[in-house]
């Protein structure tokens, strides 16, 4: 496959100049579906490369491929670094700057791309559901006179759609908080931070080419000079997940609530009930699952394997699913 990297520029929606990458088929399908993928908290947008490497071997349904990153995120970050470190940003993020940035891209003209024009697959893992969620249900998102995105179909891996009333949203909101200010955020180089990742319990597990993605793309040079630091500061990351407003539950659960209600988007959701987080997550993944199983259009596949981090644990399990998913949009728009 190749690859080419696209930059757009501020707007008055959203103040950061954000990264996508584009990933084209070797033989692509004119009329196919156009991928967009959105990453989770403290990754970045080529995290997915492996799988989507192994997915278009597989799928012959596909036009392109687009991986966006969130702003304070990968190489978008050091794009943004002088706002990033303004006290309005300095000890806060939330889903709702990653949705206006995700869309300032798909409008951008930087890559020459009408994504309203497209068969679009909305693809998103972990927090970054809500920001699909968002881009879909919010009505700034859909005015007459900006670029309408029309989804075939969503494809959610592992989605923290997380209602506010579950005991458990709580109890998992707290421990995201509390392993993003306790994590290790700084190295002398990018050689010691692979050898400290390689063997942390967190990422050893991973397919070895994310964990050097992960080191290439989610670290960015310190202010300082003197070593690596992520991306996605602890700070930020920690704002993200006990955001008082709370952008990535109420709102986005709501949005897909009223998806399955109407039962006309084919929604896909890929789960791993056997991950790391002790049963917490099971309330809402069960709720989830009952949602999906209620319509008429979407379907469920829960992985025997790789945990939360299933896309960059078992990339290739990942793709496998990713592709009956799309098989299973293109049946039904056939009918």
């Amino acid at each position: 496959m190749k690859s080419q990297l696209f930059i757009s520029e501020p707007t008055s929606l959203c103040p950061f100049r954000v990264e996508g990458v584009h990933y084209l088929p070797a033989s692509p399908c004119e009329d196919g579906f156009t991928l967009v993928f959105f990453h989770a908290m403290n990754l970045h947008k080529e995290t997915y490369e492996p799988l989507v490497d192994l997915l278009l071997e597989r799928s012959n349904n596909i036009r392109d491929v687009w991986c966006i990153d969130n702003p304070n995120h990968g190489r978008s970050s050091s794009l943004n670094q002088t706002l990033l470190e303004t006290p309005k940003y300095r000890e806060y993020w939330s889903a709702t700057e990653y949705t206006r940035a995700a869309y300032s891209f798909l409008s951008s003209p930087a890559h020459g791309v009408d994504f309203s024009s497209r068969r679009l697959v909305g693809l998103a893992h972990s927090s970054s559901v809500a920001v699909l969620m968002k881009l879909i249900g919010d009505s700034e998102y859909s005015s007459p006179s900006g670029t309408r995105l029309k989804f075939t179909s969503l494809i959610l891996l592992d989605p923290a759609l997380l209602p506010p009333e579950f005991p458990s949203t709580t109890v998992l909101t707290k421990l995201f908080g509390h392993l993003a200010k306790t994590k290790r955020d700084k190295w002398s180089d990018r050689e010691a931070a692979h050898k400290y990742l390689a063997a942390h319990p967190g990422f050893k597990t991973w397919d070895p080419r994310a964990i050097r993605l992960f080191v290439e793309c989610a670290l960015r040079e310190s202010g300082s000079g003197s070593g690596v630091v992520l991306s996605c500061t602890k700070a930020q990351e920690v704002a993200f997940y006990l955001n008082p407003n709370e952008d990535y539950k109420e709102r986005p659960v709501q949005i897909f609530h009223e998806l399955i209600q109407r039962n006309e988007l084919p929604i896909h959701i890929i789960v791993c009930l056997n991950d790391e987080f002790k049963g917490q997550a099971r309330p809402s993944k069960d709720f989830q699952i009952e949602q999906i199983k209620s319509t008429t259009r979407g379907s469920v596949q829960i992985l025997d394997r790789g945990g939360h981090m299933f896309p960059q644990v078992e990339p290739a399990l990942c793709a496998d699913a990713i592709h009956r998913a799309l098989a299973s949009t293109e049946t039904r728009a056939r009918l």
